[in-house]
């Protein structure tokens, strides 16, 4: 059910992202288990021995849109606030900072056990990268809601001229950035542009003429990149590629992210229908930030508790391995499972998942179960 103050086309929006983040995530990291001689744990990925797979990677790569609701909440949530931006930005920072502390303190925990029991370094060092590398984005999406005001100030000053400058900006610093020290501008530049296309679309409706220009020129874009060589054939960087599309993103990325804010304002006036699908995004998206925050320590969780049975078929063993791909997609389904439990666990009690956060939680309630619950509401007025 959706609650009040929330557009269920919106959650579907996101529940989308997550769900294309999340099997991303799932498919393409392969750490391999570690070598019985030296302990060295290798990473492989299926997109280096299945390149028939590359476009299966930009399907999957879905932060472009991700970013896109981030900001179309963002605008709303700003546009209903009555505290200054300094206030209003610091509160969704609370929000995902005690979740974020909590995974950021299991994992501290789970190194230092780790190193007690003498594990290889290698060891210790896969799996904390396994579990940290996604949360840059979260420095992102945190930058991006402090700039949110000033953003929001230049589309209603602007209006569509602010995205069209930010698309100029972002493909300039993303054709010279690889490679220089413009590359974090360049990460926040080509972000920039889906959160404040998601701020004009929050502000008024896409023109449909538009979006199914953005959509068909966004993918013609891609395809012309990636069959000419000009860009990587896949959406994420491959192990012992020199180059990737997304560190820094490349033209190519903000093409795919253009394309994705078209198809998302054709499907939005759709998506508040009823339907099975739909209430299963919608519930998805309602909880995006403690999937996202969630999804590698499970995984990373479930392939080291593994390692004791042995080398398993699509956990620990080389992408080159026959059957491969069927394997993981069993432990896929084997995730999901394991992370419904955390998400579901980690959520506090409560009707209405904007539940403020205060200094002190009723009784019963631990308050790291109500910052989880904080971190629900996503796109809820503050």
């Amino acid at each position: 059910m959706t609650a009040p103050g929330r557009e269920r086309g919106v959650d579907v929006l996101r529940g989308a992202a997550m769900l294309g983040v999340v099997l991303g995530h799932w498919l393409v990291t392969a750490p391999l288990a570690p070598d019985e001689v030296t302990g060295a744990v290798g990473l492989d990925s299926p997109l280096r021995t299945m390149p028939e797979l590359a476009p299966v990677s930009w399907l999957l790569q879905t932060l472009g849109l991700f970013c896109l609701v981030a900001g179309f909440a963002a605008a709303r949530s700003w546009g209903a606030s009555t505290r200054p931006a300094g206030r209003w930005w610091w509160a969704r920072v609370r929000r995902l900072a005690g979740p974020a502390g909590a995974v950021a303190a299991a994992v501290a925990l789970v190194v230092v056990v780790m190193a007690l029991a003498g594990a290889p370094q290698s060891l210790v060092v896969r799996t904390v990268r396994i579990v940290v590398t996604p949360s840059w984005f979260l420095a992102v999406h945190l930058l991006l809601s402090a700039a949110t005001p000033v953003l929001v100030r230049l589309d209603a000053r602007f209006g569509g001229s602010a995205v069209v400058a930010g698309v100029a900006t972002a493909g300039v610093l993303a054709a010279v950035a690889p490679g220089t020290a413009l590359a974090p501008v360049a990460v926040l530049a080509v972000w920039c542009v889906p959160w404040q296309l998601g701020i004009a679309m929050a502000r008024r409706p896409l023109r449909p003429q538009v979006a199914a220009a953005l959509l068909a020129g966004g993918v013609l874009a891609v395809v012309v990149l990636v069959l000419s060589g000009a860009v990587p054939p896949t959406a994420v960087g491959v192990p012992g590629a020199d180059r990737s599309n997304l560190d820094p993103p490349s033209v190519a990325t903000l093409a795919l992210v253009l394309g994705q804010g078209g198809a998302a304002a054709l499907l939005l006036p759709g998506l508040a229908r009823d339907g099975r699908a739909a209430r299963a995004l919608a519930a998805l998206g309602r909880r995006a930030y403690p999937v996202f925050l969630l999804h590698q320590a499970v995984f990373a969780a479930v392939w080291l508790a593994t390692l004791r049975v042995g080398p398993l078929p699509g956990l620990h063993e080389g992408t080159a391995t026959p059957g491969w791909l069927a394997a993981r997609t069993g432990w896929v389904v084997v995730l999901a499972v394991v992370l419904g439990g955390a998400v579901h666990r980690s959520r506090a009690p409560v009707p209405g998942a904007a539940a403020a956060v205060t200094s002190t939680s009723p009784p019963g309630r631990p308050r790291w179960r109500a910052r989880w619950s904080a971190v629900d509401a996503g796109s809820r007025p503050r």
